[in-house]
């Protein structure tokens, strides 16, 4: 298998919990992983987030759960801070976050545990508190507003989590996109909009 073959089944396919599988040869780990680049990791986000729905339906939500877990918390998504990265490739590996929202979060999670989320509810919603992005930064808070615009509560949440949480470094630009959102969306559930309400003056935990 190629480098991103390897890579995706390093990520999603091995067990969740299987010592005796962890000691053996990967071949992401010993064949690619070493001359791994900035600009190759920033391109395999780009793919598979861009392309996230098919690439990731043979996939349990444990285990896409644990992969992207492994890409925003210290893993490749930081590729993009690397000044090797050319802009056109940050700002579309940034933009392709919204199709992984859309193709994985919004099918995937069409129920809400809020008390006891399950690890994908979990990815969804703290995504933009642990993924390595600046919030105030213009294509982030474009990813927001879309995001915000997915007919999905898992998603909408997430947005506005993550744009509470730009309001400490851009509250003229945070704030006014949820205002927009809570004047065109009077209809969406009460709880949902009292939290929106807390995100535009950056109330979120």
């Amino acid at each position: 298998m190629d480098g991103f073959e390897a890579w995706t089944a390093y990520l999603f396919a091995r067990p969740l919990k299987d010592q005796a599988w962890e000691e053996q040869p990967d071949e992401w780990l010993d064949g690619h992983a070493r001359q791994d680049t900035p600009v190759a990791a920033a391109e395999r986000v780009r793919h598979l987030f861009g392309n996230a729905g098919e690439l990731l339906r043979p996939y349990a939500d444990d285990h896409v759960a644990r992969g992207l877990t492994e890409i925003i918390e210290g893993g490749p998504l930081h590729a993009l801070s690397s000044k090797q990265v050319p802009t056109v490739l940050r700002t579309t590996t940034l933009r392709s976050i919204v199709t992984l929202f859309a193709e994985v979060f919004a099918p995937r999670i069409q129920v809400e545990q809020l008390r006891r989320p399950s690890d994908l509810e979990h990815v969804c919603f703290m995504f933009f508190d642990i993924a390595p992005v600046e919030l105030g930064d213009d294509t982030v808070l474009d990813v927001l507003e879309a995001v915000l615009a997915l007919d999905s509560v898992p998603c909408r949440r997430a947005a506005l989590h993550g744009l509470g949480h730009a309001h400490l470094t851009s509250p003229e630009h945070a704030g006014p996109i949820v205002e927009r959102w809570l004047r065109t969306h009077r209809d969406a559930p009460q709880e949902l909009r009292e939290y929106a309400a807390a995100a535009r003056v950056g109330q979120v935990m």
